[in-house]
């Protein structure tokens, strides 16, 4: 995750609770043989109010079933959508904190691919500031199967969601008794237990409860439990006599997770020397646990990275649908989540020679002490000095302890009104929607450096000064931190999201197949910045406190509104029941109301163009779903770093543009009973076509370089055994993601590389089931980012490669019984 960008993602309709609810019932178990087709004949619930059969939509999806998921294996919702074609993902942060990107568009996190459950963004802000959507979902075995839209109708049913949505439906309460129990270790000290149940209650009330409950000491050990919490989940569903249905859940989400980030390399395909690429972190338990200046600046602040990624929310659903007669219909969606997220993370900054940070630091300490005549290292924890040439891999790395707490609310209601009309010229279903949203937040930021070696589980050290007569004269560091208060923030915003939308599906003939749609989308925000001031706060052993960020009392209000609008027109041809073709247009924005406070103007990107066409072909040996596509984004926002009056440095706002095209492929192939192969994958050229500006450099030009951290291509094959009678099956995944670049300006490379996943799973008796996954079986290292903080436009080459590289080589295996 890059704490930086936040959206907004309201709600995209889902199937009734009813269709749900029986298609859960319906649902094959896991490992269960399925057919070769992409799931081309099933329902599809997301981007369209009608239950389309996916062959018959005139825009692109991809579906994912309860076998995938359970083969998939996956820790986090990252890594499971990390198949999707058109979409790339960055899963090497842990569990949760990870980036998604879709088509190309240029930005991360989930900024233009919204997370979506059950219809519902999982939270309204969803690529906020530490507020990443992952952090408040955790897959797990309450989940039923994903349907993601890439592009097409998700600008008209969803905010803020040019590059689609991420829709994850849930279990429903069943009219059967059923359930499952799952128990998985691993070998990285991890233990969890999963688990769903449903029946009825009565002839009308049926209910479901499952979640899940984890440990572990994360996939790179710190040296404590890094991963440890779950999540609980209950719902009930009460069936009207006539038609129609209400569901009502309570979602329970108490889950701590560690966070990764970059670490020093020797190169972008090898780890150093104490620190492998695979399995090597900066995270410690020796300075896990810390005091920092408060806001006021007294040493009285705790800072425990031990806590990672903390989020405690509790989330209430209630999906409402009747059918009224004469073609009317009914459905209303309602969220509330409120709770906590307390983000404590470990991030890579500078990085330097150990010899070189201390004749640095040398010049600092004697200009605050000119009887300094020299300058050591000594451990933080020990008091004992160690000598520059012992420090591990002889760098001494600058990493910032980043501790944000964020307070969270968020009402949300989608209520839609739909009516089928028979007209001379086919079938009209017309649905009009109004979208509510209401959010709040209070985050405090808390950050400041601390100074370690390169290597695993590193020492953190104090730089003291010494005289003539080796006696102390200043510090630069107090208890191995420096740069107190690199950043200091107390901000809280209160969002109000109003949307009205319009579709229409008609259902011209039996062959063909029009979508047209808008949506008006209307944001206010009103909120409050505390203000800060430089103080030093007096301890005369150190220069660390000379300068510190405090707060001076005072607040800073802000207010912005903006209206922004969608178009999205699009149709689907069925040739006969094998081919069909479709084609769509597509007009979207962005608004990103939660930074307006930091860069000023109008948080709006918009006049986001998108054009889609594709074929599908659908039978059980092989089925094809081929997507040509290209986006215009004209309003691409950057910041750059100017001189500005009497020499002061100076951020100014500028513009930039780009645009992707390319094509993505999902293909099926099941050629006899006992093997079949899938293959998805995408080629995109993604280019800024417009990326000129000045900095404190000068002018400069990147019009034509590929856009940052996206490859322009990426592929992956899974072939699946089917052995004794589908009894065994040995599955694979060979995953192969192109070269990308760490900057605008394309002068860092992250090379391409390929990953193989490895699995197979036993039915030992129809209701019990055994699976063992290896994951990156041959250790591979592959970076998915660089240093993200050593220049975005302009990359810094810095003494060492630091990039954040995909997880070692991970077994784990688990038993599941099903009843």
């Amino acid at each position: 995750m890059t704490p930086a960008l936040a959206q907004s993602a309201p709600s995209l309709p889902t199937q009734s609770s009813a269709t749900q609810s029986a298609a859960a019932a319906d649902a094959p178990a896991a490992g269960a043989a399925q057919g070769s087709d992409l799931g081309l004949n099933e329902i599809i619930v997301t981007g369209t109010r009608t239950g389309t059969r996916k062959f018959e939509t005139s825009y692109a999806i991809t579906t994912i079933d309860p076998q995938a998921i359970a083969q998939k294996a996956s820790l986090g919702i990252a890594d499971l959508i990390a198949s999707t074609p058109g979409i790339y993902v960055e899963s090497s942060g842990g569990e949760v904190g990870n980036n998604v990107y879709s088509r190309g568009l240029p930005a991360d996190n989930y900024r233009y691919l919204p997370l979506l459950e059950d219809g519902l963004p999982v939270w309204e802000e969803g690529a906020g500031a530490f507020t990443n959507a992952d952090e408040f979902f955790r897959v797990d075995a309450t989940i039923d199967s994903l349907q993601i839209v890439r592009g097409g109708s998700a600008s008209i049913t969803a905010s803020n969601a040019p590059g689609g949505v991420v829709n994850v439906l849930t279990k429903r309460p069943t009219r059967t008794f059923q359930g499952m129990v799952k128990s998985e270790i691993g070998d990285w000290d991890h233990y969890r237990l999963d688990a769903n149940v449903s029946g009825p209650l009565t002839d009308r009330l049926s209910f479901a409860i499952g979640g899940f409950y984890r440990e572990d000491n994360g996939l790179r050990d710190p040296g404590f439990t890094g991963n440890k919490g779950g999540q609980f989940r209950v719902g009930l569903q009460y069936d009207f006599v006539d038609s129609g249905s209400l569901f009502v859940s309570y979602r329970k989400l108490n889950d701590k997770n560690i966070f990764y980030t970059a670490i020093p390399l020797a190169s972008p395909s090898q780890g150093l020397p104490g620190l492998d690429a695979g399995t090597g972190t900066l995270v410690n338990n020796a300075f896990g646990r810390l005091t920092v200046p408060d806001g006021n600046g007294a040493f009285d602040k705790n800072v425990d990275l031990t806590q990672g990624i903390h989020t405690n929310t509790d989330t209430f659903t209630a999906i409402f649908n009747k059918p009224l007669g004469d073609g009317w219909e009914i459905n209303d969606r309602a969220r509330y989540t409120s709770g906590t997220v307390d983000f404590n993370g470990l991030f890579s900054s500078g990085v330097a020679t150990s010899q070189g940070f201390l004749a640095n630091a040398l010049t600092r300490l004697q200009a605050a002490r000119p009887d300094t005549v020299s300058a050591v290292y000594r451990d933080a924890s020990t008091g004992q000095t160690v000598a520059a040439s012992a420090l591990g891999n002889q760098l001494a790395l600058t990493e910032s302890i980043f501790n944000t707490v964020v307070n969270v609310k968020n009402v949300i209601n989608d209520l839609t009104i739909t009516k089928k009309l028979y007209t001379g010229m086919g079938q009209h279903t017309l649905t009009a929607g109004y979208y509510f949203s209401h959010f709040n937040q209070t985050q405090n930021w808390n950050w400041n450096d601390i100074l370690v070696e390169g290597v695993n589980r590193p020492r953190y050290f104090d730089v003291v000064g010494l005289n003539a007569a080796g006696q102390q004269t200043v510090a630069l560091t107090k208890d191995g931190l420096l740069n107190l208060h690199s950043n200091l923030q107390r901000f809280h915003d209160d969002v109000t999201v109003n949307a009205l939308y319009l579709t229409d599906a008609w259902q011209v003939t039996d062959k063909l197949r029009i979508d047209l749609g808008a949506r008006y989308h209307h944001v206010a925000k009103e909120g409050t910045i505390a203000q800060t001031t430089s103080a030093n706060l007096g301890d005369l052993s150190t220069i660390a406190d000379d300068n510190v960020l405090v707060f001076t009392g005072a607040n800073t209000q802000y207010r912005f509104k903006t209206g922004q609008w969608a178009f999205s027109a699009g149709a689907n041809y069925e040739f006969s029941k094998r081919v069909a073709a479709f084609a769509r247009y597509s007009r979207s924005f962005r608004v990103t109301p939660e930074f307006v406070q930091w860069f000023g103007g109008v948080p709006v990107e918009n006049r986001i163009d998108l054009v889609e066409g594709g074929v599908k072909y659908a039978t059980r040996p092989f089925s094809a779903f081929v997507t040509l596509f290209y986006n215009r984004f004209p309003n691409v926002a950057f910041q750059t770093t100017v001189a500005g009056p009497n020499g002061q440095a100076q951020t100014i706002n500028q513009k930039a543009a780009a645009e992707s095209r390319g094509i993505e492929v999902e293909l099926s192939l099941r050629p006899a009973d006992f093997f079949e192969v899938a293959a998805s994958g995408n080629y995109q050229k993604i280019t800024y076509t417009s990326f000129a500006g000045q900095d404190a450099n000068g002018p400069f030009d990147f019009s034509g370089n590929q856009i940052v951290r996206q490859p322009e291509v990426q592929f992956s094959i899974r072939p699946t055994l089917h052995l004794l009678r589908d009894r065994v099956n040995i599955f694979g995944e060979a995953a192969y993601t192109g070269k990308r670049y760490v900057d605008v300006a394309n002068t860092i490379v992250l090379p391409h590389y390929t990953e193989v996943r490895l699995g197979a799973n036993w039915k030992i008796t129809d209701a019990l089931q055994a699976q063992v996954v290896a994951t990156n079986l041959f250790n591979t290292v592959g970076l998915t980012e660089g240093n993200p903080r050593a220049g975005s436009i302009v990359g810094v080459q810095e003494t060492a490669f630091q990039g954040r590289p995909i997880f070692g080589r991970r077994v784990r295996a688990s038993l599941t019984y099903n009843f």
